[in-house]
């Protein structure tokens, strides 16, 4: 198996998709955010709740496909080599000095006058302390520990020869994810955390990311080309339905109320949505990947290097950029479009100037010395 350009550029599409999630939480109704304006728009709310029902989870897939290719092509040794400088140092780097920027600026709209040294001497406790958008690389760097202590006993599992000549496997995986995050809900609400990891949503991601590994073995379920363009548009129109479904259980029966306080059906169903939307978003987006972005260029390599620091560094700025224009009389559409216009410059600037440029910054930021 070749470089698959369409799942490199369908990963970074997944971060990137991130900066305009940002950006539309900040005026989304329905949706509470470290920092947003007093008018809100439902149109937003639904755009941000599509985002949040696939995003995170592909990217965790094609990370969990691409950790089972490297360990099978290359040993476990060089993947934990790649996994700590390209997964820990941005780690670290990032919760010291990038997810502090996040609520320094939240304790700001609070206590004007605080300073930056009163904030920090009390955030880096145990009870303060959080990961911001860092949060993704912090369960990727710990998915990836995970998946190289039990790496055999998944492939003994996947191998298996009961497997061999079934026909529905993608019903398998999909059943896997559902009843591994439907049992976690059983004991986690979303809310609960330690040291900053919340619970559930670790579990949640964590499946989907196990799902990748064993996509990799099984790679007719997700990572092929359908012949039909039927068949794209019929998993479209699901994947839609599916998503709309969610955001109104999303709102209307939220996952920090305990399962054993919620109405049981209602909530398997709210599970179920919750597993579905990202499956179909995958399916429909790795075919029109496969179609539209799987040529190699100047630009799309650049974009797959990019993705990475530019998705650390767009947050504090697109936090700051609200911080300071949240409560101006502008109209909120036009508030919006500026302020994606800004973040993205900024950040692309940011990474092409500085970033890509100087040996640490490239070393902070998890990309390969020249």
């Amino acid at each position: 198996m070749g470089r698959l350009i369409y799942l490199d550029n369908l990963r970074s599409f997944a971060l990137l998709l991130g900066i305009v999630f940002h950006s539309a939480i900040v005026y989304a109704a329905e949706i509470q955010y470290a920092i947003q304006t007093k008018e809100r728009s439902e149109m937003l709310s639904y755009f941000c709740y599509w985002i949040h029902s696939f995003r995170m989870p592909m990217f965790y897939m094609i990370s969990g496909f691409f950790s089972a290719m490297v360990v099978e092509k290359k040993g476990t040794g060089f993947y934990l080599e790649g996994r700590l400088r390209r997964v820990l140092i941005p780690t670290i780097f990032g919760l010291l000095f990038l997810a502090p920027i996040q609520y320094f600026l939240m304790e700001k709209t609070k206590i004007p006058n605080i300073s930056l040294m009163d904030f920090l001497t009390h955030f880096f406790t145990k009870e303060k302390f959080q990961h911001s958008h860092i949060w993704f690389l912090v369960d990727l760097f710990c998915f990836s520990i995970l998946y190289l202590l039990l790496h055999k006993w998944i492939d003994k599992i996947i191998h298996w020869k009961v497997w061999k000549d079934f026909r529905f496997r993608f019903l398998i995986l999909f059943l896997f994810c559902f009843l591994f995050v439907l049992g976690s809900h059983t004991q986690f609400g979303k809310g609960e955390s330690y040291f900053g990891i919340f619970k559930l949503t670790f579990l949640y991601q964590f499946s989907f990311f196990t799902a990748g590994v064993i996509s990799y073995f099984w790679k007719e379920i997700f990572f092929q080309r359908f012949s039909s363009p039927y068949k794209v548009t019929a998993i479209f129109l699901w994947a839609l339905v599916f998503s709309l479904l969610l955001m109104d259980f999303e709102i209307n029966d939220p996952l920090w109320i305990y399962f054993s306080y919620a109405n049981p059906w209602y909530r398997t169903f709210h599970i179920f949505l919750w597993v579905t939307s990202p499956y179909l978003w995958t399916l429909f987006f790795v075919n029109a990947f496969i179609r539209f972005g799987n040529e190699e260029g100047k630009v799309g390599s650049y974009i797959i290097e990019a993705s990475l620091p530019i998705y650390l560094v767009h947050h504090p700025i697109s936090l700051a950029y609200a911080f300071f224009v949240k409560d101006l009389p502008f109209p909120l559409w036009e508030k919006f479009l500026f302020h994606n216009l800004v973040v993205l410059c900024l950040s692309f600037f940011l990474y092409h100037y500085f970033i890509q440029k100087f040996k640490p910054l490239r070393f902070l930021f998890g990309l390969k010395l020249h």
